[in-house]
């Protein structure tokens, strides 16, 4: 190991940490000012400069201690820091804005999302008929539909289901009281998406990669299948609910909701070993080896479960995403937790006391997100 290996490890764990409490913080000044926690921190050069050292340090420090050598880790990894560039090209590259049609009128422009300019469309957009699907058992909207004209063509844009061309996205965002217009969000970004979809593809076949191999022999894969089963049960349970807003009628909803269930419940039992380790010493290090392997199933299905709303949010508004406050703090939540998966680059969770002290303190993140952010934050997510 050179001396260039301790200074990569300490610039990215030391910006991950940093990154934290700055989270935190904008999600409490957005309740004041949402211009200020986007031009202060989420728009801010010096954030997106953290990532951007965050994601070429972590590469590098993996590299430098030959992570390459557990190919499925290191894709991992590799997976991770394909989201930032694909975060980072959308934010330089991306085209984004909003077009009002009323039935029967065309438009060749959008207005622009960063400074209100109009911006051309490669292709002629007509509203042909707005159309409101009824839920027949209750009389509530089902699902909208922007029946439309692109070029002549005649296609949909419906709830989840945006129009694509010309890598021009089309999504249905808002309607007029009369029914007779509507309002669609424009998005232009072939080459962040490109790299992102990329990105999650790889993630999600590493992540199962390493859940299987860290299994280990046929028992613990056995093992790995039975606890799938409260994850079945939650996905099947969401699935089965009659719910009546239109952007949640999807598959989508199952998948996002059951992972992120699941993974909160795994933390809050990673909790309660902790405290049982704390009071009961002689357990400590039983526990601390039942804890790990249960916080990085966790750790994994608190991820799928962002990049699975991710991925949703993408489908409904164009956009992977927001910086609401429960995504946000979510977020802060992954990062804490994935912290003490790496042991061998940080000695102090070796220690089991300190590991169990740490996830105890870290089910705080866990409460907030779940909680806190519905009753003192707000956002698109309060219902959850």
């Amino acid at each position: 190991m050179n001396n260039t290996t301790p200074l990569l490890k300490n610039i990215a764990f030391g910006t991950l940490v940093a990154l934290l409490p700055a989270l935190a913080a904008a999600t409490i000044i957005e309740q004041a000012r949402e211009d200020a926690a986007r031009q202060w921190i989420y728009h801010a050069p010096w954030f997106i400069v953290a990532w951007a050292t965050l994601g070429i340090a972590a590469l590098a420090y993996t590299t430098r201690v030959a992570l390459y050598r557990r190919p499925v880790t290191f894709a991992f990894h590799v997976a991770l820091a394909l989201v930032l560039a694909g975060a980072l090209v959308t934010h330089l590259a991306a085209e984004r804005g909003h077009v009002h049609l009323h039935q029967g009128q065309h438009a060749g422009t959008f207005t622009g999302e960063d400074d209100g300019r109009a911006l051309p469309l490669p292709f002629d957009v007509k509203l042909l008929l707005f159309d409101i699907e009824y839920n027949p058992a209750t009389g509530l909207p089902a699902d909208y539909h922007a029946f439309l004209q692109l070029d002549g063509h005649a296609c949909r844009a419906s709830m989840n289901a945006p129009v694509a061309r010309d890598a021009y996205r089309l999504y249905l965002h808002d309607h007029d009281h009369d029914e007779m217009g509507v309002t669609l969000l424009v998005n232009r970004d072939p080459w962040g998406v490109a790299i992102t979809r990329l990105a999650y593809i790889l993630l999600g076949l590493s992540a199962c990669l390493i859940a299987w191999q860290r299994a280990g022999k046929r028992a613990g894969r056995r093992r790995v299948l039975l606890a799938l089963l409260p994850l079945a049960a939650a996905w099947t349970l969401v699935a089965l609910l009659d719910v009546q807003t239109p952007v949640l009628r999807t598959p989508w909803l199952a998948a996002h909701v059951s992972l992120i269930a699941c993974a909160y419940l795994g933390l809050l039992i990673i909790a309660t070993l902790g405290l049982v380790a704390l009071a009961r010493p002689r357990l400590s290090r039983r526990l601390y080896r039942h804890s790990r392997h249960l916080l990085l199933a966790s750790v994994l299905l608190l991820a799928a479960g962002i990049f699975t709303g991710a991925a949703w949010a993408d489908l409904s508004w164009g956009r992977y995403w927001g910086w609401d406050a429960k995504e946000t703090w979510a977020l802060v939540t992954l990062l804490l937790y994935a912290i003490p998966l790496h042991r061998e680059s940080l000695p102090l969770f070796r220690s089991p006391r300190a590991y169990h002290l740490y996830c105890t303190l870290a089910l705080l993140a866990v409460l907030m997100t779940s909680i806190g952010v519905t009753f003192l934050l707000g956002g698109i997510h309060a219902y959850v």
